[in-house]
């Protein structure tokens, strides 16, 4: 099935079937790393964040020690892959900025800058990071899938409402001060909350289905934004980088905190209870 609920599952039986499905498909993975370990590791890191989601989901459902744990170990899961991670998202980025750059610093200039991140990629151990992450996931492979009792929409729409709170004080935070961090912690909990809605969207479909897309597109805003900070982490270094370059990058990323500004006011103008209430029944919601 789809990364989504069933309405005839319970809550508890189907968002253990999305953890397994999710955990099958990168044991799958794991076994065909080594093929494109880039790509491995964005794939990785995905799953771990739509596990995550999930787990959140089932949060009231699971006791505090048993969330955390889970919750924490797919966090540091997703870590070992982050440096393998990075590199790869530098050229990433650069294919995505390449008509922005190349008309501003010139075609030359982006291909040399393209080479440098080639060359930071190749730098990296490759196996060692695969290696690692998937000596954790053989380590754990008998417990990776909790054990979750029936629940209530009620709880999950409760853990729904959560990330939306967490999502709008991030972006308070982010659009106060723009800084990159903070940025980053705005596009994390965003993507939490569109994966959620993802999750719960045949509950909800009114209300939900045109969300995700709102918020999956905020969160592509977000990226792109990290996008800008990847390429200039990564060129720091680069001796040849021509005069302006930093302010060229500064320009695309004013313009895209401009327009997450106005997507997110649009997403997250109302107070959590009264988001929240909309999806639940005002004796449930209170």
């Amino acid at each position: 099935m789809s990364f989504v609920l069933a309405p005839h599952e319970t809550p508890g039986a189907g968002l253990t079937r999305v953890i397994q499905e999710q955990v099958a498909k990168l044991s799958v993975e794991c076994m065909e790393a080594v093929q494109d370990a880039t790509a491995f590791a964005h794939k990785a890191r995905v799953r771990c964040k739509r596990i995550r989601a999930a787990l959140r989901l089932a949060r009231p459902m699971m006791a505090a020690k048993a969330f955390r744990k889970d919750n924490m170990w797919w966090r540091d899961q997703a870590r070992l892959l982050s440096d393998l991670r990075d590199a790869g998202a530098r050229l990433e980025a650069l294919e995505t900025l390449r008509p922005f750059l190349a008309a501003r610093i010139g075609t030359e200039m982006t291909r040399k800058l393209g080479e440098l991140f080639e060359q930071q990629r190749q730098a990296t151990d490759e196996a060692a990071a695969i290696g690692a992450f998937i000596e954790g996931m053989n380590k754990r492979s008998e417990t990776l899938i909790p054990k979750l009792p029936a629940g209530s929409r009620e709880d999950m729409t409760e853990a729904l409402g959560d990330t939306y709170r967490m999502a709008r004080i991030a972006m308070r935070d982010a659009l106060k001060d723009e800084q990159p961090e903070l940025l980053h912690e705005w596009r994390k909990q965003a993507k939490y909350h569109a994966l959620q809605a993802r999750l719960m969207r045949s509950y909800f479909p009114d209300l939900l289905d045109q969300r995700v897309a709102g918020v999956r597109d905020l969160a592509e805003l977000l990226g792109e934004m990290q996008d800008i900070e990847v390429v200039a982490a990564g060129a720091e270094d680069w001796r040849e980088g021509p005069r302006g370059f930093s302010d060229v990058l500064k320009a695309r990323r004013t313009a895209l905190v401009m327009g997450a500004r106005a997507a997110g006011a649009a997403l997250f103008a109302e107070k959590p209870k009264a988001w929240v209430g909309q999806l639940m029944p005002p004796v449930l919601a209170e």
